[in-house]
């Protein structure tokens, strides 16, 4: 395997990273998906069950599961929003906020442990460049 292409690290990377946090997130009792959906909500709160599929790369049809299952643990509630009674509002309920809280420092926690050993200004210039990458892959689409 070719450690130095660009797609193989992004791919290592990825799955270590997402290995990590599904280890330490489920001693908070949370499935899979439901983390990205609170720290989501955390910037978005108000948000429609089709903005959090897209922007949390997640099916609608498990997201509509997820969903459930964090009401029911009073983690978030639905609203019907005002301007369309068809539409629907998930807002973080005091619990989704303090669980979202939770999560927010394990992945900050897990991003402090990743940039072990790396100075300020190399930081800035791998997110730069990170960045540029990501906007580059814009170009494809959905």
């Amino acid at each position: 395997m070719d450690e130095e292409a660009l797609h193989i690290l992004l791919l290592l990377g990825f799955h270590r990273s997402n290995r990590e946090i599904g280890r330490r997130i489920k001693r908070e009792g949370l499935m899979p998906g439901q983390p990205k959906i609170l720290e989501y909500l955390w910037f978005h709160d108000g948000a429609s069950q089709k903005d959090i599929s897209r922007e949390c790369i997640i099916d609608k049809s498990t997201v509509t599961s997820l969903l459930k299952r964090m009401e029911k643990l009073d983690l978030i509630r639905k609203e019907t929003r005002p301007e369309d009674q068809r539409g629907v509002a998930i807002f973080l309920t005091e619990t989704g906020w303090e669980k979202a809280k939770r999560i927010r420092e394990v992945i900050y926690g897990i991003d402090d442990e990743m940039w072990q050993g790396i100075e300020p200004e190399a930081r800035q210039q791998f997110m730069a460049t990170f960045h540029r990458i990501m906007e580059n892959e814009k170009k494809w689409g959905d």
